[in-house]
């Protein structure tokens, strides 16, 4: 397997961006175009950023876990967080970046968020703007309305945590290789080497989660990821270790709110049209 390229910060496909923490502008708008697959070293910056995906997937981690990003949905990631960005299918990405003295009533935590018909066309507007404003402006006075409907979006539950104990790793490593294999915990804790007892303690203790509602959001993530794939609901379920699609859309489901197949439709509609 060849060895993924990571990239700097604020470089795509065509260009490298200044630096918007360089920027004396309360907001700033990029755009950018990746490969599958092309990733974005670790880094930080003092704005608080809010990347949009308009076409194509990512995912973005932090020390605390990953967030799959699909098309139509926006991941917020606050002042200072050191985070890496993984392009998982070919994109298009808007990010809006905001200064540290405007993030008060914005979230403390990276998420996901659905974009309401309104913030969307404020990101999409921003990105037409091209960093051509000045302050007290009707341009000004848009990204002020940009932050206000950030601070009022709905988070989606599409983050994964991970822990950090080597026990617990052996097995969350191994069931992001196959997240279809159906060991039972006390399987597990053979490979981990420790006792069952101990590993559903540490899910619990460094992830928030049992063993089970852990391993069920990772095959929610993976189901996300192979639906914005093309790949088919009933090849999805086999591969998450299902033995039907019923039972796999009924995980789906009453997770996301709808069934995968109204979820796929729904993301099709939900891809903005850039100006």
């Amino acid at each position: 397997m060849p060895e993924t390229k990571v990239y700097p910060a604020f470089r795509d496909i065509n260009r490298t961006f200044p630096d918007p923490d360089l920027s004396s502008l309360p907001v700033v708008s990029l755009v950018g175009t990746y490969s599958k697959g092309w990733q974005v070293e670790p880094h930080a910056h003092q704005r608080g950023q809010l990347l949009l995906v308009t076409s194509g997937s990512m995912r973005v981690e932090t020390k605390d876990g990953s967030w799959i990003t699909p098309p139509g949905r926006a991941c917020w990631i606050p002042s200072k967080a050191t985070h890496k960005v993984t392009y998982t299918q070919a994109a298009e990405m808007q990010t809006a970046l905001i200064v540290p003295e405007l993030l008060d009533g914005l979230p403390k935590h990276c998420c996901v968020i659905k974009l309401t018909p309104l913030l969307r066309e404020l990101v999409l507007q921003a990105v037409a703007i091209d960093n051509q404003y000045s302050l007290h402006s009707r341009e000004h006075r848009l990204m002020q309305v940009l932050i206000d409907q950030i601070g009022l979006a709905q988070e989606t539950p599409l983050f994964l945590p991970e822990g950090r104990d080597p026990r617990l790793r052996r097995v969350t490593e191994s069931l992001h290789r196959n997240p279809g294999d159906d060991r039972n915990i006390e399987e597990w804790a053979q490979l981990a080497g420790a006792s069952a007892r101990t590993l559903a303690r540490l899910f619990q203790k460094e992830t928030g989660m049992t063993f089970s509602a852990w391993r069920q959001q990772l095959c929610l993530i993976r189901a996300v990821e192979m639906l914005i794939e093309g790949q088919s609901i009933t090849n999805i379920a086999l591969a998450l270790g299902y033995e039907s699609t019923a039972g796999f859309t009924s995980m789906f489901s009453r997770t996301m709110g709808e069934s995968p197949s109204n979820y796929l439709t729904r993301l099709s509609q939900d891809k903005p049209v850039t100006k």
